[in-house]
């Protein structure tokens, strides 16, 4: 290509460096203008930087990153593209990531979302560079100056688009870029070392770079072949489909040039699906555009279902399938995929107002065809534009749902969720209320709910236009009725039952409820509740790490642990994991967690030293101390994917065999070590198909398992709970105990749980005290981000108080010490202490609020009632029944103080107790309780206990 601009006479060159520089900035206008003016289409806009009128580095606007200095940055008229001109000569350079920057490459053109562009320059290695060649590539900056933690990194593409530059002649780098929507700040140039060329370029030219809109592509095309891992190839699961069971194979594909297609293993429910992340992108996804998508499948001949029905859909919303599955069309495109050859699976699609996310196949149950083929291929993804309707498919996202929100917190309601009627808006009575702390009743026999607060009594029956609020009449705004067998009450009955503040935003569909704050505690310590067992967390591997870091700093946090001193906190249970692996296990750190049986008959004690280690220690400070135990996966030998990993069954023909190892395990821990194990767990998440040691049940295998275990254990006669099934949240258990046979759950000693996701599968929405057994919370860690502060430890008192208010008698945390991480790593939400490599460590302030009722709730204790009249003060009362003396826990997440009135405790003075913001269980000394009612001023986020 020849320069468009001519070197000028000297006394030009001003005038031209300045048209230069207006052409540079507005030349696709022109050319826009210039076309609309001729009558055609106009073309799409470019921009075009030369640098042959530049007199110096500095009008050129460039900028150096990655270490390299624009000292070493010039202009050189000695080199150039085409038949006269100036380059960029970019010397000094030292490492490949030296790149230069060019902020202007984009100047005034529209980067909207969906938007096209090729981005060019050319480049060519300087005559006296000492490496002669090396491979370069373009980048899109997509952050001004150094990179903050929280700015994307460059958009860049080195699989494809990267390009070998030496210096016999130019090398044109090209890069397609798909704008976002979001801001760039130009472009880049560096290298990247590849095959045979990794040494640093230290002088290299670049010149003419070009950014130029391009109509977008009709057609895509996906192979695997290039791919080198299957991480790398832009495939996603859904459905419970794992991705570990997907690998990239070169022997089995489509067509007959060779290449890779993707094998998809381990698929055990119809609806497994696996997801082409990147089937759109790139495409014109304009609303109206046409598309007929495809990809070939084949069944694997190892397969033994060697048939099965499967179909397309379009990822049309970014999120989990719940009620809604993506958008397909199978009563008319769906394939018969067999073993014999590869198959087509197409389904036509027309670009709707709803955002794409890729493409998924699965499989469907017809007649004839109604098992899960295990295994099969898919190769050659294509997405072929066929056209443009003005007919736009609506969307299929679901209109916003009604909210409530209840103290600033919203509620989730898993049925019977809010809704208008005759534009009145109405909430759920049992929720709501429980939410707002009032005990509610239910008579199934007259469909009447009555709810008691604060000495308020209301009473609605189902089909009324009525209420009685403490004997009186009240008109509804509209009458209750019965929604999926829940009572539905017009909001504003809530202002009337208990004397709430409720207003309607019916633009936005929510609903919004403040409690009366009646700042009163009321405890009641002859209302006996529940037995307190104890609070505590999981040894698990990490008491490995523990084990081996600094001596002092090491008995210093066992002392914070298990200590009942100053602001010790006095936990007093330990779980323990019943360790499934080998000593010969690959990975180092699953081969010190090795069963006690690793084959059939074998038997090995000499393991497990890391948690017996810190079994021992927290014996030594507290003799009292009680264990629980959980099964992550039953040794390899016992299941039917013959590893303690990634999910897999128990066999049935092993369900005796693993009744006989827990026997074993909990005998030897308990008689010979010495450790009180109290509670044996079957499975630790049994739904969870995780890449690490865990098993999957169904409740009919629960069930058995759970029988299996009974029966080993009362013949034995060793006196340890049986429990079961633990799910990773109340969902899950809620659902394992509706499958399980009621009389297998008879058998069981207490229910275990655990807490994950407690926004959506809190207490209230998952009540475990139905089932009539003992409940016990196993375990929980904070979501992402990680909260050290007082906030995260209200949290988990909060947490605490709803549970014990629920019924259930202890409460244990995920670790007690994390895994050490480096200094620069955040601070891990799975623990009460996150180590460093360094050897300095964080307590999080949970330590603190769970030490606010384990050192004051002790185990043998019951749980008295207590109610707060101020939602945002919860509280538990426990009490020895030997002396009657009770202890009060008060976590107040208000901002603000409060001042409440405490009745019901009746020795003559307490002992308070208090974490905060800059307190840690700090003894705040005796405060006197006036015969049994007082006034006492909680701090703002602070947990109080009150000690008789």
């Amino acid at each position: 290509m020849n320069k468009v601009w001519k070197r000028p006479y000297p006394r030009y060159l001003s005038l031209c460096l300045a048209f230069s520089l207006l052409f540079q900035m507005f030349a696709f206008v022109s050319a826009a203008q210039a076309e609309e003016s001729s009558g055609s289409s106009p073309p799409l806009p470019s921009v075009s930087i030369t640098f042959d009128v530049y007199s110096n580095i500095s009008q050129a606007n460039l900028e150096a990153g990655g270490g390299l200095n624009m000292n070493n940055v010039s202009l050189d008229s000695a080199v150039y593209r085409g038949d006269s001109g100036k380059s960029v000569k970019i010397g000094g350079r030292t490492q490949t990531y030296n790149r230069l920057k060019i902020p202007q490459a984009f100047g005034g053109l529209d980067m909207q979302a969906g938007k096209h562009y090729n981005i060019s320059l050319w480049a060519k290695v300087g005559s006296s560079s000492s490496v002669t060649n090396g491979y370069f590539f373009l980048s899109v900056v997509t952050y001004p100056g150094a990179k903050q933690p929280s700015d994307p990194p460059y958009y860049f593409d080195t699989t494809n688009y990267k390009f070998l530059v030496g210096q016999d002649g130019w090398t044109k780098l090209t890069l397609p870029y798909l704008a976002t929507g979001d801001p760039v700040y130009g472009i880049a140039v560096e290298q990247i070392g590849s095959g045979s060329w990794t040494q640093t370029v230290p002088i290299f030219h670049i010149d003419d770079v070009e950014v130029a809109e391009v109509p977008p592509p009709t057609s895509k095309h996906i192979t695997y072949d290039d791919a080198t891992t299957i991480q790398k190839a832009n495939i996603g699961v859904g459905g419970g489909q794992a991705l570990w069971n997907l690998s990239l194979n070169s022997t089995v594909v489509h067509g007959v040039y060779g290449g890779k297609s993707v094998h998809i293993a381990g698929r055990t429910e119809l609806y497994n699906r696996v997801k082409i992340t990147d089937a759109f992108t790139g495409l014109d996804v304009t609303p109206g555009t046409q598309y007929n998508l495809s990809l070939y499948a084949r069944v694997d001949s190892t397969s033994p279902v060697k048939a099965g029905y499967f179909y397309l859909s379009v990822i049309d919303f970014d999120g989990t399938l719940t009620n809604t599955g993506y958008y397909n069309d199978r009563a008319n495109y769906r394939s018969l995929v067999t073993d014999q050859d590869w198959v087509q699976i197409t389904i036509p699609y027309t670009i709707g107002v709803d955002s794409v996310y890729g493409i998924a196949i699965e499989q469907m149950s017809l007649p004839g065809y109604t098992d899960v083929v295990g295994t099969l291929y898919i190769d050659d993804v294509e997405v072929v534009k066929t056209g443009v309707t003005t007919e736009i498919p609506p969307s299929r996202i679901p209109p916003k749902a009604m909210e409530a929100v209840v103290d600033g917190k919203t509620v989730v309601y898993l049925n019977a969720k809010p809704e208008t009627k005759n534009g009145i808006p109405y909430v759920q009575l049992p929720k709501t209320f429980a939410t707002l702390r009032a005990a509610v009743s239910w008579n199934e026999q007259t469909l009447t709910a009555t709810a008691v607060k604060d000495g308020r009594t209301s009473q609605i029956t189902a089909g009324d236009s009525f209420a009685q609020v403490n004997g009186s009449s009240v008109a509804l705004a509209g009458p209750a009725y019965l929604k999926d067998g829940v009572l539905m009450v017009p909001a504003h009955y809530v202002a009337d039952a208990l004397e709430a503040t409720v207003s309607w935003d019916a633009e936005e569909k929510i609903v919004t409820i403040v409690s009366k704050k009646v700042n009163v505690i009321q405890v009641d310590k002859s209302a006996v509740q529940q037995e307190i067992w104890g609070f505590g967390a999981t040894a698990n591997d990490p008491a490995y790490d523990f084990r081996n870091i600094d001596t002092t700093t090491q008995q210093m946090l066992l002392d914070q642990f298990f200590g009942m001193e100053g602001n010790e906190a006095g936990l007093n249970i330990v779980r323990l994991e019943i360790n499934p692996f080998t000593k010969s296990d690959p990975d180092p750190r699953n081969a010190f967690q090795a069963s006690i049986e690793p084959a059939p008959g074998v038997w090995d004690f000499d393991t497990d030293h890391h948690q017996r280690w810190f079994a021992d220690q927290a014996i030594s400070r507290n003799p009292s101390m009680r264990f629980a135990a959980s099964v992550w996966s039953p040794p390899a030998w016992m299941k039917d994917n013959a590893s303690a990993i990634r999910g897999g069954h128990l066999k049935p023909e092993h369900y005796d065999d693993f009744a006989e190892y827990l026997l074993t395990w909990a005998k030897k821990y308990k008689e010979d070590y010495g450790y009180d194990v109290d509670w044996l767990s079957i499975q630790n998440e049994p739904e969870a198909l995780v890449d690490y040691a865990s098993a999957i049940y169904t409740g009919a295998e629960m069930s058995s398992v759970v029988s299996a275990v009974y029966e080993a254990f009362k013949t034995d006669g060793i006196e340890v709970s049986i429990g079961a099934p633990e799910g990773g949240h109340l969902g899950s258990s809620m659902k394992l105990l509706n499958q399980m046979n009621p009389a297998d759950i008879q058998k069981l000693d207490y229910i275990g749980t655990h807490f994950y996701n407690w926004d959506t599968y809190d207490v209230y929405n998952y009540d475990l005290r139905p089932f009539n057994k003992p409940l016990f919370m196993m375990e929980y860690s904070m979501p992402e981000p990680n909260d050290a502060t007082i906030d995260g430890g209200i949290a988990v008192a909060d947490q605490i108080n709803a549970a014990l208010e629920q019924g259930y008698s202890s409460y244990l945390y995920w670790w007690y010490v994390a895994k050490p991480s480096t200094a620069s790593t955040a601070v891990s939400r799975q623990s009460l202490v996150d180590l460093k490599l360094d050897g300095t460590y964080v307590i999080n302030k949970r330590l603190y609020a769970m030490g606010q009722f384990s050192r004051f709730l002790r185990p043998g204790d019951h749980k008295v009632k207590a109610d707060s009249g101020n939602s945002y003060v919860t509280v538990t009362a426990a009490k020895n029944t030997t002396t009657n003396k009770a202890a009060l826990v008060a976590a107040n997440r208000s901002s603000e103080p409060v001042t409440v009135t405490i009745s019901g405790l009746t020795a003559a003075s307490v002992a308070v107790y208090r974490t905060s913001g800059t307190e840690n269980i700090a003894s705040i000394g005796s405060y006197p309780t006036g015969g049994g009612s007082f006034e006492y001023t909680l701090p703002a986020k602070s947990v109080t206990t009150f000690v008789e």
